[in-house]
């Protein structure tokens, strides 16, 4: 038996390290199961029909995430974990009801 797990997944700042480095972060929108195998992939695809192109763009924390102190745009001032760019809509069939979040601790640059 397996779940589709739904998640909204963007691109989060990780850190200035190295000119700037970015991780995947997904939010689980809804978790549909057990059901067999078959089934998960067909639901999988229905989804994924369904959302593509349906993408919100994301900026930051807030409007002022990644402006300067006069409200102009510098990637000086990115604030860590915040999303930017696109986010998407996938759906991944799983073993298990999936977790709120991913990853469940914010990376860091080694």
């Amino acid at each position: 038996m397996k779940f589709v797990n739904i998640y909204e997944v963007s691109q989060h700042y990780g850190g200035p390290e190295e000119g700037g480095w970015w991780y995947t972060a997904g939010e689980l929108v809804e978790t549909a199961g057990p059901m067999p195998h078959e089934q998960a992939k067909e639901l999988a695809e229905a989804v994924r029909k369904r959302d593509k192109g349906k993408l919100e763009y994301m900026m930051g924390f807030s409007d002022s995430d990644g402006c300067d102190p006069d409200g102009h745009g510098d990637d000086s001032f990115l604030m860590s974990g915040g999303a930017w760019g696109y986010a998407d809509v996938v759906a991944y069939i799983q073993d298990r009801p999936g977790p709120e979040f991913f990853p469940d601790r914010r990376p860091h640059y080694e």
